[in-house]
């Protein structure tokens, strides 16, 4: 998978794309995605969220934009933990492709040989696995 005109953090909560740095575990709030199988797309939302820690500069919404889609999965949320936790990222990176079953683990924080599954758990347990031809991050608004 091509990632155009960002990357993923080392920490693997945050998108950068220079010199941005955005934390999508702290100061934003997963809005939900669109997967659209005839045209091979899906899209990730984010939108800033309202913490005092939230800096009014950050975009107001983020978008992953993933093109070309040849993989698509995701994984039930924990009943047991709060529906507050929905749209809270935990982690995102990428995991080997032979481990295809597997929805909660990271091995890169870059696409590499043999490892182009994207992978972006949620605080409620909630994971969503992408294997595509590339991926675009779009950014609106900010003060």
């Amino acid at each position: 998978m091509k990632l155009v005109g960002f990357s993923i953090s080392e920490d693997f909560i945050a998108l950068q794309r220079s010199p941005d740095h955005y934390d999508l575990h702290n100061n934003f709030e997963f809005q939900g995605l669109s997967y659209n199988p005839t045209q091979r797309t899906l899209d990730l939302r984010w939108r800033r969220g309202v913490g005092g820690w939230v800096k009014p500069m950050e975009p107001s919404e983020l978008l992953l934009s993933f093109t070309g889609v040849y993989l698509f999965k995701a994984q039930e949320r924990d009943p047991a933990i709060p529906f507050t936790e929905d749209d809270c990222l935990d982690s995102i990176g990428f995991i080997w492709d032979e481990l295809v079953a597997e929805m909660r683990g990271f091995t890169s924080n870059q696409p590499g040989e043999g490892c182009t599954h994207l992978v972006a758990t949620f605080m409620s347990g909630f994971s969503i696995k992408v294997g595509a031809d590339s991926v675009v991050l779009h950014s609106a608004g900010g003060a």
